[in-house]
């Protein structure tokens, strides 16, 4: 096998370093301003980039929003697998609970992706769509059977799931995505203290029979 080049693992490195910081402003610039409001030149000032870096590793804005609205649901996906880790897939309720509170956490640490939904939920087009047919369809459709199953054995709160995916979302993550509205209040959103227990009450009040 051929060595690389001197400095290319180098170059390479600080590629993915240049891509990587692009994405985390990108959340930040898309979850304040929204896709149409957001600025790319604002969001190269802020990884400290060149504009013309965002169409050599994204070739578009949308390509650049679909991959920081990624990297969130990977995250998201990663959380809850760290949440629902050696608990028996069996067990419906005990695999809900760890994944409301898996999910309460999440929307603490990211609450950017609340934040985005916020901007595109309300207008249908390509990108909501993208979202729906891709990502959000089948996790609303997995929670919708999870809540059936815990229904059927007689742990869950009176609720009908068609409410149910909007209801938990808002009850999980409003708090984190009101962060500054929550702090003049007297509520410190990135106390782990509260955040296990908002995670607990909510698991408690959708689940008052487990």
């Amino acid at each position: 096998m051929t060595a690389p080049a001197k400095g290319r693992l180098r170059v390479n490195r600080g590629s993915l370093d240049v891509r990587d910081r692009l994405i985390e402003a990108a959340l930040a610039e898309f979850a304040a301003r929204g896709y149409d409001g957001a600025s790319t030149r604002t969001i190269a000032a802020k990884a400290e980039a060149h504009q013309p870096q965002i169409n050599y590793h994204f070739q578009s804005k949308d390509e650049l929003w679909r991959a920081a609205v990624e990297r969130l649901l990977d995250e998201m996906a990663a959380t809850m697998a760290e949440h629902t880790e050696g608990i028996d897939r069996h067990d419906d309720a005990a695999m809900l609970a760890a994944i409301i509170g898996g999910l309460v956490h999440f929307a603490a640490r990211r609450p950017e992706l609340n934040r985005i939904m916020m901007h595109e939920g309300t207008t249908l087009g390509p990108r909501l769509t993208w979202l729906v047919d891709n990502h959000l369809e089948w996790r609303f459709a997995d929670l919708v059977y999870r809540w059936d199953a815990v229904t059927a054995l007689g742990v869950a709160a009176p609720l009908p799931s068609g409410i149910l995916y909007h209801l938990l979302l808002g009850a999980a993550s409003l708090l984190y995505a009101n962060a500054p509205e929550a702090r003049l209040l007297g509520v410190d959103p990135d106390s782990p203290e509260l955040i296990e227990a908002h995670a607990e009450a909510l698991v408690s009040m959708l689940l008052p029979g487990r």
